[in-house]
């Protein structure tokens, strides 16, 4: 009888368990979670009222990688020029905030035009366990008006759900019939950083390991420190 209770007492305390919440993933549709299950992105354009550019929004799943893990090598900007399309230097020009860092890019740019060289404010956030947000926004720029965009990271079964959003108002004609080419950038990107982190991963830990305690550091979070053994 009390084997029966106990069983009983553990079922119904079981079952408590909160469920992890996965507000990314809940905000799916059907057609496009059903798309990520086997392996595929989500490439969605969003049109803004008055912008020549839609947003252009890439969802992807990682797998066998984590948030943190997803989330700092992205974080790590001086590593861009290595595995961004047409990034060829990036330089920090200011840090106001352990969070937030200032950046300089430079950029190989289409059609013989000069490089572009933008200015911007990237800002670390953590919204709740195992989410990571990463937002930015340009604050000088050759060829655009304004541009501002943001990586979330959530859990997803042991993997990592990816959103990655951009909107740019371009600043001239030029840059307005730019548009393909920003979306096969940004969806390009998005591909580039899901390898950069499976090479990581696949290489040893010791790199990216130091990419996490940096973004601990910024994000607030330190690591313990293992006791020492006697």
């Amino acid at each position: 009888m009390r084997s029966l209770l106990f069983l009983l007492l553990l079922a119904a305390t079981t079952s408590a368990q909160p469920v992890p919440e996965r507000p990314l993933w809940n905000s799916l549709a059907p057609q496009h979670r059903a798309q990520l299950a086997v392996g595929n992105p989500v490439e969605l354009q969003e049109e803004i009222p008055g912008n020549p550019w839609p947003r252009f929004t890439v969802y992807r799943i990682l797998k066998k990688a984590s948030p943190a893990q997803v989330a700092a090598v992205f974080w790590d900007c001086r590593l861009d020029p290595t595995y961004v399309p047409n990034c060829l230097k990036v330089t920090i020009l200011n840090q106001p905030a352990a969070n937030v860092v200032e950046a300089e890019y430079t950029l190989k740019m289409p059609f013989f035009l000069p490089e572009e060289v933008y200015l911007s404010r990237n800002e670390l956030t953590r919204s709740g366990p195992g989410v990571y947000e990463i937002s930015w926004k340009v604050l000088r720029s050759r060829y655009t008006k304004s541009c501002s965009g943001k990586l979330i990271l959530e859990e997803h079964d042991g993997d990592t759900l990816l959103c990655y959003s951009n909107l740019v108002e371009p600043g001239s004609r030029i840059a307005g019939i730019m548009k393909n080419h920003a979306a096969r950038e940004v969806a390009d990107s998005v591909r580039e950083l899901a390898n950069q982190v499976a090479r990581e991963l696949s290489s040893g830990t010791s790199l990216i390991d130091r990419q996490i305690s940096v973004m601990d550091r910024a994000s607030g979070k330190e690591r313990k420190a293992a006791p020492a053994v006697k």
